[in-house]
């Protein structure tokens, strides 16, 4: 059974993964667009809109958008796991791969440092 301090522990994992996604997404030209809650497409343009709308449920997408891509790219995130592993599927291609190669190893050393 998960007690009050792992469940508080994986959900501030959960909170620095998602919060890691979002800034490196924006330090690589990424703009945050929406967040997919499973019932609505909710416009975010900030962080703060974004977290809000991710932590409000167990599942959700976040879309960003490069001003010099075509296409616009999403991440799938799910909570209630062992909260370094968040990030649970995105799209590929353009600079999108260099943002979840930095998140992959984020998350890494996230999951090193629990066990």
């Amino acid at each position: 059974m998960i007690t009050d301090t792992q469940l508080r522990a994986r959900m501030a994992m959960e909170r620095k993964v998602v919060r890691h996604l979002i800034r490196t997404a924006k330090a690589n030209g990424y703009q945050l667009k929406a967040v997919w809650d499973g019932g609505e497409r909710v416009k975010c343009d900030l962080e703060s809109e974004a977290m809000d709308s991710v932590f409000s449920v167990d599942e959700s997408t976040i879309y960003f958008k490069h001003p010099d891509e075509p296409k616009g790219h999403c991440a799938v995130i799910v909570l209630g796991n062992d909260g370094w592993d968040a990030i649970a599927d995105n799209s590929q291609g353009g600079k999108w791969d260099e943002v979840m190669a930095k998140c992959d190893t984020y998350s890494d050393k996230l999951c090193e440092a629990t066990v």
